[in-house]
């Protein structure tokens, strides 16, 4: 996966995700809205077979991109126990 930051602010940052599905963001986005502060968090995919899926995050007080990366690691390590329950 490659991460193209197409705009950044302290309270706001519009990533593109290339080589994901609009799967993958819609899975980060819903971890980002558990968040207090986030006002805003959206995925967009531009064309279904050609489009790279961009989530877009805007948050009252707290800096986006740590945001976004706090729920990229709750996702993480969800998927962990998701796998150890399935092998189980």
């Amino acid at each position: 996966m490659e991460i193209n930051v197409i705009k950044q602010e302290k309270n706001f940052v519009e990533i593109e995700l290339v080589g994901e599905d609009i799967s993958f963001a819609n899975a980060i986005r819903e971890i980002v809205l558990e968040d207090a502060d986030v006002e805003f968090a959206s995925c967009t995919l531009s064309h279904p077979q050609i489009g790279h899926p961009k989530l877009i995050v805007r948050t009252k007080k707290k800096d986006a991109l740590k945001v976004l990366s706090a729920a990229a690691k709750k996702l993480g390590e969800m998927a962990g126990k998701f796998k150890k329950e399935v092998e189980e």
